[in-house]
């Protein structure tokens, strides 16, 4: 059997497992992270799933890619239990690397591209990292703490690796495209390399979704020293699934486009691109770094109905001087998340957008809790109805008695 049939034949063995799962009396969301993203690969195939820096990638061939990274780590020795940091901004490698260490038991850990040395030496060890996925870019902070760390092997890519050749000569030629020196020793790889050589399909890990991680997020390290916190297969998944729930009739299946800037490190954002991206069929609209006018740009280009954003973001993007050029009337829903959406932010936004700005609240601890029902104008400074897999309490300032009704 050629390469493409056999990681087929994977995928139709991952969608039969899928189907099991709901129909033996376990609940909807005792199943693997990636099974809402396969039931969308069987039922749309040639949608698309992502566009990045112009190019699209649809559902089909994002799940191909994800199959081969995650036979070549197979392959590579990376076992299931094993941590897997993704060290990468958004780019489509962050999402084939997610899903692919998944994909063979493994637990995905993500961290910010900015971090420093300092900053990476402690999480890897922190969270016994053993295979690390970065840019090629900040591969010289990955190899200068890897003889004090439990770092096993790098594999690196650059955020261009998956465009064309021809875009990628042009940037080249113009100097567009930042790049690194990358030291290709012995358990250094490369993201392309892995892709290549992956064809077969990855074994298929059996887990029992509520027991295994499906990633390690670190809090921001206010208090101290960043903790990593944990969250099962199952954990996400009834997050996504109860999103997905409370926009039904208000989000499409497939025709809506997410432009997307938030964080896919961040839990706001990781869950929404899975709620309202993925696991609808829609198509999400990756952007690199959450440039102003690129940001708006995509909204314009590619007619844009949902959005993401940190307040912070809003703000820079209402003190654009070249704000009113763009066209964004195809916008229908924002949500804003990571921090406090200032009451001056949302009515300027609403004045100036014509839509309102729904609110997403949780914490790297707990996850995903509350959101804006779309029903109605959510009022400003609040966070919205808890989903119904999570349960909340409100207490006194102190964080200690909790407070009556009202």
């Amino acid at each position: 059997m050629n390469g493409a049939g056999d990681m087929e034949h994977a995928q139709e063995k991952s969608l039969s497992a899928v189907g099991q799962a709901t129909d033996n009396g376990r609940e909807p969301f005792d199943e693997p992270v990636i099974s809402g993203f396969l039931r969308l690969v069987k039922d749309r195939p040639d949608a698309t799933a992502i566009r990045y820096l112009g190019e699209r990638i649809s559902y089909r061939r994002l799940a191909r890619l994800i199959d081969r990274f995650a036979a070549s780590l197979a392959r590579l020795g990376v076992k299931p239990g094993d941590k897997a940091m993704i060290y990468l901004p958004n780019c489509p490698q962050w999402v084939i690397s997610y899903f692919g260490i998944q994909r063979v038991g493994a637990v995905p850990v993500p961290i910010s591209p900015i971090y420093t040395p300092t900053e990476i030496e402690y999480l890897i060890n922190d969270s016994e990292t053993e295979t690390i996925v970065c840019q090629d870019t900040n591969f010289g902070y990955v190899r200068r703490v890897w003889p004090d760390t439990c770092l096993k092997r790098v594999v690196y890519t650059n955020y261009v690796d998956l465009l064309p050749v021809y875009k990628r000569v042009v940037g080249a030629l113009f100097d567009k495209i930042p790049d690194g020196s990358v030291d290709k020793g012995a358990e250094v790889y490369s993201f392309t390399s892995l892709l290549k050589d992956g064809a077969g399909g990855p074994p298929v890990a059996e887990f029992d979704p509520r027991a295994q991680l499906a990633y390690i997020l670190y809090t921001g390290g206010t208090t101290g020293f960043p903790k990593g916190c944990q969250c099962s297969h199952s954990g996400i998944v009834s997050m996504a699934n109860d999103t997905r729930g409370a926009v039904e009739g208000y989000i499409s299946d497939g025709d809506d486009v997410l432009i997307y800037s938030a964080p896919l490190f961040h839990q706001f954002g990781q869950t929404m691109f899975l709620a309202v991206g993925l696991f609808k069929g829609n198509t999400t609209v990756l952007m690199p770094t959450p440039d102003v006018d690129a940001t708006l740009d995509a909204v314009q280009r590619y007619k844009g109905t949902l959005f993401l954003g940190v307040p912070a973001l809003y703000r820079m993007i209402l003190e654009n001087d070249r704000f009113d050029r763009y066209d964004l009337s195809s916008l229908r829903y924002c949500w804003s998340g990571g921090d406090v959406l200032p009451r001056e932010v949302y009515n300027r936004w609403k004045e100036h957008v014509g839509i309102p700005i729904y609110q997403v609240y949780g914490a790297t601890e707990c996850g995903f809790t509350c959101l804006s029902p779309l029903d109605k104008e959510p009022v400003p400074g609040t966070i919205g109805r808890p989903i119904p897999s999570r349960s909340i309490k409100l207490v006194d300032p102190e964080g200690v008695d909790e407070v009556p009704e009202g």
